[in-house]
């Protein structure tokens, strides 16, 4: 029988009340009191959804991380939650994340692999375009190395400050605008922890609320333990925002040495990707030769991906595709 639901238990009235309603309504749930219960069950049963309370220990650190693999509800009344107590039925439930996830924009994670670059100078080209038409955020979550401050002339900080008020409990997010487009910029290295998976997990959710298309500059570096993110290091942010994703552009060089780097990377990020991914090869002299070559040995990692190219300068007729694909409403993709 499919497990309905996981219940993270922390003691709280309104969970004996929800479990006797499972109970006669014959359905199916799994009790976990810790993090890493939650995670293993969430990942090992796939439950139709996982509920806990807002005060469940670590939430805040594993949240992202459970929300990659499994509609998620938050009951309590603080920045956290979903859902009242009060509301914590199985219908009540339903309808807080048919209510989450109705009408929320797009996050498209742009990524290059260590050493390559063009990540920052595609993920801006992608967000002007797709600001013609529908509101956008360019967003730099890049926090080894943030480069859009410096390649718009913006002044740093943007992520930091927006990850801070999502601890304090007043998201917000201060963007700065660049010709129209709206830019969260990044944060000084120094302080990458404060780019938690909590935070950034509300700064996305803010985001998503928000525009239509969430454009996400991130770090190449990958761990695929960084998603956790429970001690936040240098790859947390990226693979966050890697599983967080709805889209994922991978920018990769023509050379055979970014080749390399790709096929050395990319088994480390097809663990972490839920949504659709798009490879592009960047500064391309030969789009034949080149995305042929890419998609033929592509699909041992992710055999649903599309690939594309984009010569140097970016020309609006090579970026066209793309954005077309991003923009596709009918492909839209339910993690």
């Amino acid at each position: 029988m499919a497990l309905e639901l996981v219940l993270g238990r922390t003691g709280q009235l309104w969970e004996e009340s929800l479990l006797a309603e499972v109970d006669a309504a014959s359905a199916t749930a799994a009790q976990c009191r810790t993090v890493v219960e939650l995670l293993v069950t969430a990942e090992v049963e796939v439950p139709d959804f996982v509920v806990m309370s807002e005060d469940f220990p670590r939430l805040a650190e594993a949240l992202a991380r459970l929300r990659g693999l499994s509609p998620v509800v938050v009951v309590g009344h603080g920045p956290l939650a979903d859902c009242p107590p009060e509301g914590a039925t199985l219908a009540g439930l339903r309808a807080a994340l048919d209510l989450a996830t109705a009408d929320g924009g797009r996050v498209v994670a742009v990524w290059c692999p260590p050493g390559s670059w063009g990540a920052t100078t595609v993920a801006t080209a992608i967000a002007e375009r797709l600001s013609r038409t529908q509101t956008t955020v360019l967003v730099d979550a890049n926090v080894h190395a943030p480069a859009l401050a410096d390649l718009l002339d913006l002044p740093l900080g943007g992520l930091l400050e927006a990850c801070l008020s999502a601890d304090r409990g007043t998201p917000d997010l201060p963007v700065v605008q660049h010709n129209g487009l709206e830019v969260l910029t990044g944060l000084d290295p120094s302080l990458y922890p404060a780019a938690h998976p909590g935070a950034l997990h509300h700064v996305l959710d803010l985001a998503r609320s928000r525009y239509r298309h969430v454009v996400v500059d991130v770090d190449s570096a990958v761990d695929v333990a960084g998603e956790i993110g429970l001690v936040p290091d240098w790859t947390t942010a990226t693979a966050v925002c890697l599983q967080a994703a709805d889209d994922v552009v991978v920018v990769v060089g023509e050379s055979d040495l970014s080749a390399r780097r790709l096929w050395r990377a990319l088994p480390a990020v097809a663990d972490l990707v839920r949504g659709r991914t798009t490879v592009v090869v960047n500064r391309c002299r030969e789009p034949h030769t080149s995305t042929a070559a890419i998609a033929q040995r592509l699909g041992d990692y992710l055999p649903e991906a599309a690939v594309g190219w984009l010569g140097e300068p970016v020309s609006e007729q090579a970026l066209a595709p793309i954005v077309a694909e991003l923009a596709d409403e009918q492909r839209r993709v339910t993690r």
